[in-house]
């Protein structure tokens, strides 16, 4: 009986360790897809900046 209660406990703890490396990987995941999002759109958002500025400085050139 001791032995049977051991090993269940031990079962316990294994399944436990388990759910928290699913839920651990779930959040690396989902932090992946933050990363590779962020890696796409970074260089629209440079672009779209520096195209702006341009337009900003052509602007002035031509006003003055």
């Amino acid at each position: 009986m001791l032995q049977n209660d051991r090993e269940n406990l031990e079962l316990e703890r294994l399944q436990n360790e388990i759910r928290k490396l699913v839920v651990e990987r779930l959040k690396l995941m989902a932090e992946e897809g933050k990363l590779k999002r962020e890696k796409f759109w970074y260089p629209v958002a440079v672009g779209t900046g520096g195209l702006t500025a341009l337009a900003a400085v052509l602007t002035l050139l031509i006003k003055f």
